[in-house]
C-alpha cells in the first residue's frame, strides 16, 4: 500500500499532528525498512565487550535484581545475571549475525527490569515507532483490582487508514488480546514491558502492547492483532482485528549517528535521573492528540510548560493544583523558583494542594531534591545514593576531573575500596544548604497523585515528600514505578574513561543505572529500585474516570485532603511584604504576628541572629523582631523558625531583604 504522508492525509487528521514531515504506515508494509547495518566482527566484539563492563562493572542494581527476582536459566523469560548472559553472547559471537547480536544484547538489559539499564538500537532501526490507533488503562471495579480498558481512541488513524473497522470506545473493556485473555496476555510481556514490581510491570506491559519504539524494542512479531472487547456502554462482545502502524520521519533515515560531547561535570550531565520510554510515549500522546484538561477546571500556564496550576473550588473551600508533567524543564532553578512564587501568591489562600506527577519520567534530581522544603516547617532531608564498590568505578573516578568537581565521590569509592562491601556509603547530589535554600512557602495539607509510570526522578521526589512527612501520597497505583537510581550515557564514560571505553560503532547507544538511590527520612536505608514509594491512600481509577476525565478520582482525594486538620500555628506579617523584604536604612526591626507558638528563632544568612519565646496562644500576638545594621543597598537573607515548647519547627519562612534609604 502507497506510503501515507500526514501532509496528505483529511483535513480533520491534520490537526492531531504536530510535524507534517512524520509520515504513516502499517508495518507489514515498512517491516523490511527496519534494519540494521552490518557490523564487523570487530564491531561486534566492542558492543559485546562495552555491555559487559556496564552490566558487571557499573550496573548499580544488578545484585538487587538478582535478589527481587531470582534468575532464569533461559535468557528469553525473565531475569537472568547480566554479566553471565553477555559472556555467553561473546562466547558465540562468531554464530551471530549483527541483527541476532542486537536483539540478544537488548534482551539482557530489557530483562532486567529496569527502565534506566538501555540499550538503544542505531538508525535505521531506531527511527521507526509501531503503534496501535488505541491506548490501554488499568482500571479497578470492586474486587477486581487489574481491568484492562481502553483508555484512549486515536479516531484520526480510525477514519484515514482504518475506515472499514469498528472503532472502540474510551471505556471498553479488554477480554482478550492476540487470542489470549487479557491477564495471560499481560504476563506474557512483562518482561518486554520492563516496568519494576507487580504494578509496575503491569503498567509498562499494557503500554507496550500498544506503543513499541524501535529505538529500544524489535518491533511486533506480529503485522495484526486480534482484540476482543466489552462495549462499556451495552455490554456487547465484539472483536477488532487492528493492524500494527507505524510513525517516522524519513530525515531520521538520511541522518547519520551523531556522537555529542558529553565531557560536562554539570547536574545536567552528572544528576540525572529519566526515563525515556515514559517520555516517548508523553510525546506520542502529546503529538497526536489534543490535551485534555481534568473535567471541571482548566489549567494556567506558567512560564514553564511542564508546570501548570488551577485553584478548584470545592463548596466552601479552594482546593490549590500543581501539575508537573516533567522534571525535565528548561531551567531546573527557575522552575523552583516557579512553583515557590506560585505558593506564595496565587496559591496562598487555598485549603489544601494536589501535585500531580502522574505519568512523569523523571528528569533532573536536583529539582526533585528542592522542592520539598517549600511544604515542610523544619529542615528537608534529601535522599542519598550510592556506587558498586568496584575496581573500574574506583579506577573512573580517581582522575583529575573528578578529583576537581566531585571530591565527595571519589571519597566514597576509595574508602569501599578498602572494604569488601558491596557498595561505596552513599553521598548526596544537593546539599542540605541548598535543599533548604527557599524555607516553606506552603502552610497547609499537600497531597501528591502519583502512579506507576511516576518514575525516576519523579520516584526521588514522591519519596521525599513522603520521607520528610510534607505531603500525603495518593496512588493511581499502590506504587511509583520504583526506578531508584541516577543514569548516565555511554558516551558520559566513553569521552572521560577513554582507557576503558570505547565509542560503540554504528549510532548504538547504552544508558546504565550508575548510583543506587536510598531514601531518608521516615524510610532511612530503604532503597526505591524494585520497591518504590507505597501510596498512603489507593485512589485507582474506575470506569467513570476514564468517561469524565478523572473527575471521580479527583474528588476523592479533594475530599479526604480537605477533610484534614489545619494547623493553627503560623505567621503573618504586618504590613505588604513580598518576596523581598524592603528595610528602612536606619531601621533595624521588623513585626510579624505570631500565632500558637512558643518561640522564634531569627536567622541571618543562615546564622542564628536571635531566639525569642512568645508565648503566642490564643489570640495572635505582634513580635518584634531585630534586624541587622547592614549598609545601604545591602541584601540579605532572613529566615524566621516559629517551633513549640520542645523547640519543633512548627512552620518557617525565609525571604530577602533590602535595605533601602528613608
Amino acid at each position: 500500500m502507497k506510503l501515507i504522508k500526514i501532509a496528505t492525509i483529511a483535513l480533520a487528521m491534520m490537526s492531531a499532528f504536530a510535524q507534517a514531515e512524520i509520515k504513516n504506515d502499517y508495518l507489514s508494509n515498512v517491516r523490511p525498512q527496519i534494519t540494521f547495518n552490518e557490523l564487523s566482527r570487530a564491531d561486534k566484539q566492542t558492543l559485546a565487550e562495552q555491555a559487559q563492563l556496564f552490566l558487571r562493572d557499573l550496573y548499580v542494581n544488578r545484585y538487587a535484581k538478582d535478589i527481587y527476582y531470582g534468575n532464569s536459566p533461559d535468557w528469553n523469560k525473565g531475569h537472568v545475571n547480566p554479566a553471565d548472559a553477555v559472556q555467553k553472547v561473546i562466547n558465540n559471537i562468531d554464530k551471530l549475525s549483527t541483527a541476532q547480536l542486537h536483539a540478544q544484547l537488548s534482551q539482557i538489559f530489557i530483562n532486567q527490569r529496569d527502565l534506566h539499564l538501555n540499550y538503544n538500537f542505531p538508525l535505521p532501526h531506531a527511527a521507526f515507532l509501531s503503534f496501535l490507533p488505541i491506548n490501554f488503562a488499568r482500571t479497578a471495579n470492586g474486587a477486581e483490582l487489574n481491568e484492562v480498558r481502553i483508555d484512549r481512541v486515536y479516531a484520526n488513524y480510525f477514519d484515514a487508514l482504518l475506515p472499514s473497522l469498528r472503532k472502540p470506545e474510551v471505556g471498553d473493556q479488554v477480554l482478550e488480546y492476540a487470542g489470549l485473555p487479557v491477564k495471560q496476555a499481560v504476563n506474557n510481556v512483562l518482561i518486554n514491558g520492563a516496568g519494576a514490581n507487580l504494578y509496575g510491570g503491569f503498567s509498562r506491559a499494557i503500554q507496550y502492547m500498544t506503543l513499541v519504539p524501535q529505538s529500544g524494542k524489535l518491533p511486533p512479531a506480529n503485522d495484526r492483532v486480534l482484540i476482543k472487547l466489552r462495549s462499556a456502554k451495552t455490554g456487547e462482545v465484539y472483536s477488532i482485528d487492528l493492524p500494527w502502524l507505524v510513525q517516522y520521519d524519513d530525515a531520521a533515515l538520511e541522518n547519520k549517528a551523531a556522537t555529542a560531547s558529553t565531557k560536562s561535570l554539570t547536574d545536567k550531565a552528572f544528576a540525572q535521573s529519566i526515563e525515556g520510554y515514559q517520555e516517548q510515549y508523553n510525546q506520542f500522546v502529546s503529538r497526536n492528540t489534543a490535551e485534555s484538561d481534568i473535567q471541571g477546571f482548566s489549567k494556567n500556564t506558567t512560564a514553564e510548560p511542564t508546570i501548570k496550576w488551577a485553584i478548584v473550588p470545592k463548596g466552601e473551600k479552594r482546593l490549590g493544583y500543581i501539575s508537573l508533567s516533567s522534571f525535565v524543564p528548561a531551567n531546573p532553578d527557575q522552575a523552583v523558583n516557579i512553583i515557590y512564587n506560585l505558593l506564595h501568591n496565587q496559591l496562598a489562600k487555598t485549603d489544601a494542594l494536589i501535585i500531580d506527577v502522574r505519568n512523569n519520567g523523571g528528569g533532573y534530581i536536583s529539582y526533585a531534591d528542592k522542592l520539598p522544603q517549600l511544604f515542610k516547617p523544619g529542615k528537608a532531608s534529601t535522599g542519598s545514593a550510592r556506587l558498586l564498590n568496584t575496581k573500574l568505578n574506583n579506577q573512573f573516578l580517581n582522575q583529575d576531573d573528578f578529583r576537581q568537581y566531585w571530591p565527595e565521590w571519589v571519597k566514597l569509592i576509595n574508602d569501599a575500596a578498602k572494604t569488601k562491601n558491596t557498595y561505596s556509603k552513599t553521598g548526596v547530589f544537593t546539599s542540605a544548604e541548598d535543599a533548604n535554600a527557599l524555607g516553606q512557602a506552603y502552610y497547609k495539607p499537600v497531597g501528591v497523585l502519583a502512579n506507576a509510570r511516576s518514575y525516576s526522578a519523579t520516584d526521588l521526589f514522591t519519596c521525599q515528600m513522603q520521607d520528610n512527612g510534607a505531603a500525603t501520597i495518593y496512588g493511581e497505583d499502590p506504587s511509583t514505578g520504583a526506578g531508584g537510581a541516577n543514569v548516565l550515557e555511554h558516551g558520559f564514560f566513553a569521552e572521560l574513561g577513554p582507557d576503558w571505553f570505547k565509542p560503540l560503532p554504528d549510532g548504538v547507544s547504552m544508558r546504565v543505572s550508575w548510583r543506587q538511590s536510598v531514601r531518608g527520612g521516615y524510610n532511612p536505608n530503604t532503597i526505591i529500585e524494585d520497591y518504590g514509594c507505597q501510596a498512603d491512600v489507593n485512589v485507582p481509577r474506575t470506569l467513570s474516570d476514564l468517561a469524565n476525565g478523572d473527575q471521580t478520582q479527583f474528588d476523592k482525594i479533594a475530599a479526604d485532603l480537605l477533610a484534614k486538620p489545619v494547623t493553627k500555628s503560623g505567621y503573618q506579617f504586618t504590613g505588604l511584604v513580598g518576596n523581598i523584604i524592603e528595610q528602612k536604612e536606619g531601621n533595624n526591626t521588623l513585626d510579624i504576628q505570631v500565632a500558637e507558638t512558643e518561640l522564634i528563632k531569627v536567622y541571618i544568612d543562615n546564622q542564628l541572629f536571635e531566639t525569642q519565646t512568645v508565648y503566642a496562644y490564643g489570640s495572635p500576638k505582634t513580635v518584634r523582631i531585630s534586624l541587622p545594621r547592614k549598609p545601604l543597598g545591602q541584601i540579605y537573607q532572613i529566615g524566621i523558625v516559629g517551633a513549640d515548647a520542645g523547640q519543633v519547627a512548627l512552620w518557617n519562612t525565609k525571604r530577602l531583604v533590602q535595605v533601602k534609604a528613608q
